[in-house]
């Protein structure tokens, strides 16, 4: 089981959040939620290896820095055909039997929790979002039983297309994948959900949930 981690780009990351972090900041918060990621999976008993699926410079030093694997998609490759690229890549060069799809935003996750995920986990298990519309974690296995399709309202599309592959699959709610980062609320969650994440504390050195909390106050009041 192989896990695959895309990061399209740090320089345009989040920019839902635009309106109340910098460029600058968003960059290093993907950075730190990316290492957070990474840490989690790095732990996990249950994987055989990691790639990193990335043309950004950055990912270099990441693959580098947990020694994990990495992959340049095709530049014109949307989310979805880089994955089925990369997984191609494990298929072809580390004969992968199963690939399971992380996103690099979901800071809070657990090596214990995603461990027992992975051991319950048959052909094919989808991790929702919060409000059970996007997919934060799919686990195939065999690799490529089934299309991606990741276009940030994925969810009951990847069932309807497990279901039309001929599998039944398995529904992990309420997990720490569900918890991704796209909105200001979002960063207070993972402060108090992941306080000891680097995310956390790169919110709070960097004085962004200050920030965050005087906003929060001053709509309040």
């Amino acid at each position: 089981m192989w896990a695959i981690v895309p990061i399209k780009t740090f320089d345009r990351a989040k920019q839902r959040l635009a309106n109340v972090l910098s460029e600058e900041e968003r960059r290093s918060l993907m950075l730190a939620m990316a290492r957070d990621v990474l840490t989690c999976l790095a732990k996990c008993t249950h994987l055989s290896g990691i790639l990193i699926v990335s043309r950004t410079p950055e990912a270099d030093a990441l693959a580098q820095t947990f020694a994990t694997e990495r992959y340049a998609e095709s530049p014109d490759a949307n989310l979805a055909e880089a994955l089925e690229q990369a997984t191609k890549h494990l298929i072809t060069n580390f004969s992968a039997q199963g690939v399971m799809v992380v996103p690099a935003d979901v800071p809070g996750i657990d090596a214990n929790e995603l461990d027992q995920i992975l051991a319950d986990h048959e052909q094919v298990t989808v991790l929702p979002d919060n409000e059970n519309i996007g997919t934060n974690g799919l686990i195939c296995s065999p690799p490529l039983c089934m299309p991606y399709i990741f276009d940030g309202k994925s969810f009951k599309p990847h069932l309807d297309a497990a279901f039309a592959s001929g599998f039944t699959p398995k529904i992990v709610p309420g997990s720490a994948f569900s918890l991704d980062v796209d909105l200001p609320a979002d960063l207070i969650a993972v402060s108090q959900q992941a306080p000891n994440s680097q995310t956390a504390i790169y919110l709070e050195k960097s004085g962004i949930m200050a920030r965050l909390d005087a906003l929060t106050n001053s709509q309040s009041g």
